[in-house]
């Protein structure tokens, strides 16, 4: 499982929840936003959510892709 925060690899699940956790007190609070690839499973995704949860982070939106035609 790879993360990544704006683009830049975060190295560990810790460091994830260290970044979360300086965001979460930002007034207005920023929204994680959430995109994993077609072959992510749910287990690596439970825990970015559960990560954000940690952190006191409130609003998590998902970014989905529609499939391509054909597919």
């Amino acid at each position: 499982m790879e993360i990544f925060w704006n683009e830049q690899r975060v190295q560990s699940n810790r460091a994830l929840l260290e970044k979360l956790k300086k965001v979460s007190v930002h007034t207005p609070q920023p929204a994680v936003e959430l995109r994993a690839d077609r072959e992510a499973r749910y287990e690596f995704v439970g825990r970015v959510v559960l990560a954000c949860q940690r952190a006191g982070i409130f609003k998590i939106g998902f970014i989905v892709e529609p499939p391509t035609r054909g597919g």
